[in-house]
């Protein structure tokens, strides 16, 4: 009886330490999967657009081409930055792991309209000399809205913005080789195609992954008038149907009757009708990211600088990555610079847009304190399926998430919630909280197992465990995944121009609006503003993250020894 009891007080504790971590992941994440799956059986029109359609076929077609471009290009940049990264031994290698994924939070908006305003500088520059050279006629053409350039340029953006995503997993690859294959291949004379083969799974998992994400990005590609699946998901829902002539998505966009209109329902319907052919790649995107990844041959624990002189990487390789480093951020962030015609004043844009900014901030912030209530909750008592329903929902995009977060929320009981600040922290939670999850599962590997077993000896409960225990080691990656959770929702583009108008007014839709505007200085200042603002939770994050691996590290060799 005795023992029943402790076991049913053990329970007890264990469901009250979980209890915060999964209210927040069936809010944010499981209601609305819930609500998609229910949308696709259940409407209609749905069911209807299953069958692929000749439009629809060409739609996707033109996305995966386009955005497979971006992933390839991106990745080839990845591969010399991921051998500074994972077989750099000098100053510059750390500072990398600390720019590069800075770097990729910035605002996708800021970072198109940098890239734009790059190629402006270029065309001003040389107008002359192509006019004479190919006839002003066809370079006209060329230069056209939503043309050849203007194609070129997008998916460039998207490839010089998410580099960093191959760069960091085939860094992270290489630390993680076993050195012996390594040194045995060196003294073979086959040191490079053995390391090529063992990095082809990360190779294809990076692809994938940059595949996915520049596919659920309509930012860079609508103010050109490229009809892709994302530009198209945001047209059907606020216009009831796709783009045309008659409809063009270059032409401003608003709800005809504010979002709780009578059609709704319908326009959100045939939003998720118009992405599910495109929702299946993703899933089989997935599939190959998740099998890429375990082809890579990996050792147990990460073993940071471990490895001999021998495989250190060539000095051209730290050369090369910093030429990338300064072409993909150094040049877009100069080009809005150089082509302010006012100066750059920081406290002046700070009050020129401060409405909009503390709001940003304000949502930001309560989405990273959601984060850290959900990851310490789940470091204290992990419950399966956490890490699964939010992965679903980064797949999913952050434009469905939306959709399906305003429908659910689309109650007389909930107007609380659907019209101050509750819906886009909860929207923000379902499209990053992955990022806190994974940062919980972190601590349940077998080097935490140990400290676990020996505190539940000692008769500590699971609560007492991860107040002892657990929290004091694990704070530095928990607090990290929190503070990047808190930086992407500053710069989230998809979801937050479906939610608005917002309560507190953020800065994400008059972005959207200025970036129609081939130079505007309020446009230039508040993406100056944007890439500053994220600096810092970024740079916080991306340093408690080294700090959490380091300890995870120690623990590790602790245990071996």
């Amino acid at each position: 009886m005795a023992c029943f009891s402790g076991k049913k007080r053990l329970n007890k504790n264990a469901l009250l330490t979980a209890a915060p971590a999964v209210v927040i992941a069936v809010v944010s994440c499981a209601l609305p999967l819930l609500w998609m799956l229910l949308a696709m059986i259940l409407n209609p029109q749905v069911r209807h657009e299953i069958l692929l359609t000749q439009f629809r076929a060409k739609l996707l077609e033109r996305t995966l081409n386009y955005n497979g471009t971006a992933a390839i290009l991106a990745t080839i940049m990845g591969i010399p930055a991921g051998f500074a990264l994972g077989r750099g031994r000098r100053w510059t290698s750390r500072l990398l792991w600390v720019i590069l994924p800075a770097a990729l939070l910035m605002p996708s908006l800021s970072y198109a309209y940098g890239w734009s305003q790059v190629l402006r500088l270029f065309e001003n520059s040389t107008d002359d000399f192509w006019f004479r050279h190919f006839g002003e006629d066809r370079i006209r053409h060329l230069q056209r809205v939503g043309g050849t350039v203007d194609l070129c340029r997008c998916i460039w953006s998207l490839a010089a913005w998410l580099w960093a995503v191959p760069a960091g997993m085939i860094g992270l690859a290489l630390r993680r080789m076993d050195t012996n294959v390594q040194q045995h291949a060196l003294v073979d004379g086959a040191l490079w195609r053995i390391t090529f083969r063992q990095l082809l799974g990360p190779i294809i998992a990076s692809a994938a992954i940059v595949t996915i994400m520049a596919s659920q990005e309509f930012g860079v590609y609508e103010p050109c008038g490229i009809s892709v699946v994302a530009t198209e998901v945001r047209m059907v829902f606020f216009t009831g149907s796709l783009s045309s002539p008659n409809n063009s998505m270059l032409s401003p966009m608003t709800l005809p009757a504010g979002e709780r209109s009578p059609e709704q329902a319908a326009r959100a319907a045939a939003a998720v009708a118009a992405t599910l052919p495109l929702m299946a790649c993703t899933v089989l995107l997935a599939g190959i990211a998740i099998y890429g990844a375990r082809l890579s041959s990996a050792s147990d624990s990460v073993t940071i600088g471990r490895w001999p002189r021998s495989l250190d990487a060539p000095w051209w390789v730290g050369v090369l990555t910093l030429a990338l480093l300064l072409l993909n951020v150094g040049l877009p962030v100069w080009a809005l610079v150089h082509s302010m015609r006012v100066p750059f004043s920081i406290p002046e844009m700070f009050h020129t847009f401060a409405p909009n900014v503390r709001g940003a901030i304000f949502v930001g912030v309560v989405a990273a304190l959601l984060a850290a209530v959900a990851g310490f909750s789940a470091a204290g008592q992990w419950t399966m399926g956490l890490l699964l329903f939010a992965g679903a929902t980064f797949l999913a995009g952050g434009q469905l998430l939306a959709i399906a977060q305003i429908r659910i929320c689309n109650r007389w009981w909930l107007d609380w919630a659907a019209d101050a600040w509750p819906l886009p922290v909860i929207v923000y939670f379902g499209r990053f909280g992955w990022l806190a999850m994974t940062a919980s599962r972190a601590t349940w590997t077998p080097a935490w197992k140990e400290v676990r077993d020996m505190a539940s000896l000692d008769g500590a409960g699971r609560f007492q465990t991860a107040v002892q225990v657990v929290w004091p080691l694990a704070w530095p990656i928990l607090i990290a995944g929190a503070l990047l959770v808190g930086a992407l929702s500053l710069t989230e583009v998809p979801a937050t121009v479906l939610l608005q108008p917002s309560n507190p007014q953020v800065l994400t839709p008059t972005l959207m609006t200025w970036l129609h505007q081939q130079r505007s200085d309020d446009m230039i200042k508040a993406s100056l503003l944007m890439m500053i603002t994220v600096l810092l939770p970024a740079l916080g994050g991306v340093i408690l993250t080294a700090v959490g691996l380091r300890i995870s590290s120690l623990r590790a060799m602790q245990k071996q020894r």
